[in-house]
């Protein structure tokens, strides 16, 4: 089967070839030259000196310093944030890199009013969010519910997923106001990150260590209009302080620190689950982050701390309403040392070592014991990538990657067992798995074609090995950039994926191969617009399922085909006074084999609660005394959530239904002031969901096998108003 798929991504290779070929007598841009300073592994801050500008501190032959921002690059955040890593181990200008890439600077998120991850998340083509369980929210992608273990995200390079289930946390989870830039690989990432890249990469940039010494403070409160009281109505209430000092007396030599402590709840709805049962999520579905990062960097070398946690609870962990909340909480702690070497030129080397330790999903209230949940989970993780230009048009970059886990039970099991909390598949209370993972990549510059191929191989112990490898084809003519991509991803199951595995059905990873084409079209007036298609496909995607066979009642097994078909349209216009973003986003099912937890009774266009159709809008304008003014709408199709059975139903035949959710229009405001009466100072108040709708979370993966077993979608994005209050001070 791997063999074949091959033989299609080469047969295609050829074809995106000829096509790109046909062009190749139209006068190319010069080479573009690479800004080496950054780590060369994954998307972190630059490795030069440390407090010193991001310029490039000696990069190889080939490779000169990073070249002048091209103010119509396809970025929807500020221009000079246009060079990217993020999809590659060369560092490229955007419409250079070989994926489809999205970029969104820290100045657009501050100026734009956002939230949280997920208002970031829906400023980008494709995204669409919806309910897991215990009042936690993920993602998914191009129709594609990507919540366990498809979609990866990092904070500054540092993978966040936790590591039991590989899942994502999203909202009022990380402070926005920390970020520099948000980088998203619209595709696959398997090739540079492993077995939770498959359908998407969103890297989280920060402040970090890169700049000059300075200080920040933050004051952000949002108040829900439709609470009871205002005492527990709010949103969010957060604080957030930051600091980086450059050692003058010592070159090369930096510190950064930042803590974030915050609370928060989803709505002050009414929920009804799906027997009919009622209660008020205000106070009953907290959301209460709390975030702490350090650094030291001396020149080519960093060492970095990243800790979090999500407290929240909800009166309707699993869509059923409970007597109390149930109290869930997750702790993840993450430690770096990364330094760049350089001993010539043209080589480059870059180790990393990362330690990461959590306790997802840790439950231990006596009174909702179905839930009840203590374990943890150790991450060892040493990566070496070296890069060689043995010509200036040339970068060769080939490493590997060693990963060592082990989990553990915090609390014993107990027989009859408690809640989730079993022994692993080994029968013991704890167990260690081990991934080995080489790479290579060739990135070529040239006037004729540039051309990425690159292909990695993981081996993961008691589940065997993956090879997946890219093409990307990049070809400008004059103000037209193309660029065509066939790559083969794959998603390694989480620990307890493979513990919860079927019964007599070992659980392997599943594969994706994905086609894509983007054209993007510079116009006068610093004006950009890019459309790009896609093709994805799936085969044994790995599927939550009720199991009466296992002490859990639940499992997951790999099951049929699952894919999508579609395409992105983007827009850009950037004025002195006014700026102006939008996207629409299209899919359609292509294979949906065996997988009725994701498909829609009656309606075999659309993926459970995943809207075919999605718009996104924003702009500003700056008025009177530089007063920023930023709306922005979004627009979800129609989608579906599970209706009530079919009344033909029995017991051993239950005939489902869906019921639709009208196109929603969600609109927001936000309106700032910089520099209010003193440099730095700044203050901004929200307007959001303005007109009500009722937006709601979709439960995608509809397990239950009645109605009234299932979960029923949950309120959130309720109409608030926030202010946010802002000071920084340089030196």
């Amino acid at each position: 089967m791997k063999i074949q798929r091959f033989r299609l991504g080469v047969a295609a290779a050829a074809i995106l070839i000829n096509v790109f070929a046909a062009g190749a007598q139209a006068q190319d841009a010069p080479v573009r030259p690479i800004d080496d300073s950054a780590s060369t592994e994954q998307p972190v801050e630059s490795i030069p000196e440390p407090g010193a500008s991001p310029a490039p501190t000696e990069p190889p032959a080939g490779a000169s310093t990073a070249a002048e921002p091209d103010a119509n690059l396809s970025v929807t955040g500020d221009e000079t944030n246009a060079a990217t890593q993020v999809a590659s181990f060369a560092v490229t200008k955007l419409k250079d890199s070989p994926a489809v890439v999205t970029v969104i600077s820290g100045e657009d998120i501050r100026t734009s009013g956002a939230r949280d991850l997920i208002d970031i998340l829906y400023m980008v083509p494709g995204y669409f969010v919806g309910q897991d369980v215990q009042n936690v929210v993920g993602a998914g992608f191009r129709g594609l519910w990507g919540e366990e273990g498809k979609i990866l995200i990092m904070i500054d390079g540092k993978e966040v997923n936790e590591l039991m289930f590989s899942t994502l946390q999203l909202d009022n989870g990380f402070p926005v106001e920390l970020i520099e830039r948000v980088e998203v690989v619209r595709g696959p990432g398997s090739v540079i990150y492993g077995g939770l890249a498959e359908l998407s990469v969103v890297n989280i940039v920060t402040r970090g260590l890169q700049g000059a010494t300075d200080a920040t403070a933050h004051l952000v409160y949002g108040e829900m209009t439709g609470a009871n009281s205002a005492s527990t109505g709010y949103a969010r209430r957060r604080v957030t302080v930051s600091g980086r000092y450059v050692v003058d007396a010592v070159p090369g030599l930096s510190t950064y620190a930042s803590l974030s402590l915050g609370e928060g709840q989803r709505s002050v709805s009414q929920f009804t689950d799906n027997m009919g049962a009622t209660a008020s999520m205000e106070g009953g579905s907290a959301l209460n982050p709390s975030m702490i990062q350090a650094g030291v960097g001396y020149r080519d070398l960093q060492a970095t701390f990243l800790y979090q946690r999500l407290g929240n609870n909800s009166i309707a962990p699993s869509g059923f309403v409970v007597p109390a909340p149930q109290v869930t909480t997750f702790d993840s702690y993450y430690g770096e040392l990364v330094g760049t070497f350089r001993p010539n030129s043209r080589i480059e080397i870059v180790p990393r070592f990362n330690i990461t330790y959590q306790r997802p999903w840790q439950a231990s209230d006596p009174v909702n014991e179905a839930f009840y949940y203590q374990t943890s989970v150790r991450r060892i993780r040493g990566r070496l990538l070296g890069r060689w230009a043995p010509i200036d048009e040339l970068q060769i970059s080939v490493g590997g990657d060693a990963m060592f886990d082990e989990a553990r039970l915090l609390v014993p099991a107990q027989n009859p067992p408690v809640g989730t909390q079993l022994l692993f598949i080994n029968g013991q209370d704890n167990i260690a798995y081990q991934t080995y993972g080489t790479f290579l990549e060739l990135y070529s510059e040239n006037p004729f074609l540039n051309v990425s191929a690159g292909v990695r191989y993981d081996h993961l112990s008691t589940i065997g090995g993956d090879l997946v490898p890219r093409l990307v084809l990049l070809k400008a003519l004059g103000p037209l950039s193309l660029k065509g991509l066939f790559s083969l991803s794959f998603r390694a199951p989480g620990v307890e994926n493979i513990s919860l595995q079927g019964q007599g059905a070992p659980i392997r990873p599943e594969h994706t191969t994905i086609f894509e084409f983007e054209a993007g079209l510079d116009l006068p007036g610093k004006q950009k617009i890019a459309a790009n298609l896609f093709d994805i496909r799936i085969d044994s995607p790995i599927a939550y399922t009720l199991d009466p066979m296992n002490p859990a009642g639940q499992g997951y097994i790999n099951l049929g085909k699952q894919g999508s078909r579609g395409f992105e349209v983007t827009y850009s216009v950037r004025a002195p006074s006014a700026k102006l973003e939008a996207n629409y986003s299209f899919y359609a099912p292509t294979f949906a084999d065996n997988l009725a937890a994701y498909t829609v009774p009656g309606h075999p266009d659309q993926f459970m609660g995943a809207p075919a159709h999605r718009v996104h809008a924003r702009g500003t304008v700056w008025v009177w005394e530089r007063i920023g003014i930023s709306p922005s709408v979004l627009i979800l199709g129609p989608h579906f959530t599970r209706g009530p059975d079919d009344p033909a139903s029995t017991p051993g035949n239950i005939i489902r239904t869906a019921t639709e959710i009208p196109t929603q229009a969600l609109a927001n405001l936000y309106i700032f002031k910089d520099n209010l009466g003193t440099p730095g100072l700044s203050l901004g108040l929200g307007l959001y969901n303005i007109f009500g709708a009722r937006y709601e979370y979709v439960h995608i993966s509809t397990s239950g096998v009645a109605y009234t077993d299932d979960q029923a979608p949950f309120p959130g994005l309720d109409r608030e108003v926030m202010l946010r209050l802002a000071y920084q001070y340089e030196k």
